[in-house]
């Protein structure tokens, strides 16, 4: 899991890097490439070349990028490639209207073909978090009830989030505190249910608007990201659920024996 989403957010910071290349170095191989025919093709052929390089630094860097590249298209595009050559003068009132249209369209393009990149951003990390809280999901009904079965589920989280140790508490009746239930990766009692600071994560465990106990995890990780903290509580909500399910069934067997014991 953990893995999976740094995975995603390195892709996402290369794109970036990508883009902002793009926006600047790809602007300068275009003047390269232009100039020799500048006196020879219409300007507004050179425009539609930048405005191509725009739309492939947005597609790939997002927004910012292709801000940029707008910005940085438009002043080659003036310095380079309109009358007089090599100065921000315009000489003639046609080029500034290509001029500002250009610079126009580039900003609209940049911001139509961000919305969609992070549409589908959005959607891919969707499509991750309900894919990894499936994956847990399942690995949790498979385990039994009884406190190894829950040591190796906690384990499972630690090692998926990327934290070092954990622990996991739980309140067996109404008005009791909260006890120790499973410990992993450490000693019993290393990990206190008040544990806070940096590389902690406590995910409550609820039922409803009943809380039911505590996940406590530990680590060197910076703040994790909302993506990975939203699969983490949905699937503590799902863990507290399991943990109440079984609570009931130990006290309806306690209570079963209680009333076979009676009779014998």
């Amino acid at each position: 899991m953990d893995q999976a989403f740094r995975a995603s957010l390195v892709r996402s910071r290369w794109r970036k890097l990508v883009g902002y290349v793009l926006a600047t170095a790809g602007v300068g191989l275009l003047v390269v490439a232009f100039i020799p025919s500048r006196g020879n093709a219409p300007p507004l052929n050179t425009a539609f070349g930048f405005l191509a390089l725009v739309v492939v630094a947005s597609a790939v860097g997002g927004l910012g990028a292709g801000i940029v590249a707008s910005v940085v298209a438009f002043l080659s595009f003036n310095f380079f490639f309109l009358k007089p050559y090599g100065t921000f003068v315009i000489a003639s009132s046609d080029d500034v209207v290509v001029l500002f249209v250009f610079l126009g369209l580039s900003i609209l393009i940049s911001v139509l073909m961000a919305r969609a990149t992070n549409r589908a951003e959005a959607a891919e990390a969707r499509e991750l978090e309900l894919r990894t809280l499936q994956d847990l999901s399942r690995a949790l009904v498979e385990q039994g009830p009884d406190p190894e079965s829950y040591a190796t589920t906690v384990r499972l989280v630690v090692s998926w989030f990327g934290f070092r140790d954990g622990a996991l508490f739980f309140q067996e009746g109404d008005g009791r505190g909260l006890d120790e239930l499973v410990t992993v990766n450490a000693e019993p009692g290393t990990v206190p249910v008040t544990s806070e600071g940096a590389g902690v994560e406590r995910s409550p465990l609820n039922v409803g608007n009943r809380n039911l106990g505590l996940l406590v995890l530990r680590g060197d990780r910076a703040v994790i990201p909302d993506a990975e903290r939203r699969v983490l509580r949905a699937f503590s909500d799902q863990l507290a659920l399991v943990l109440e399910r079984d609570r009931v069934l130990r006290v309806a067997v306690n209570a079963t024996r209680g009333a076979t014991d009676a009779t014998m």
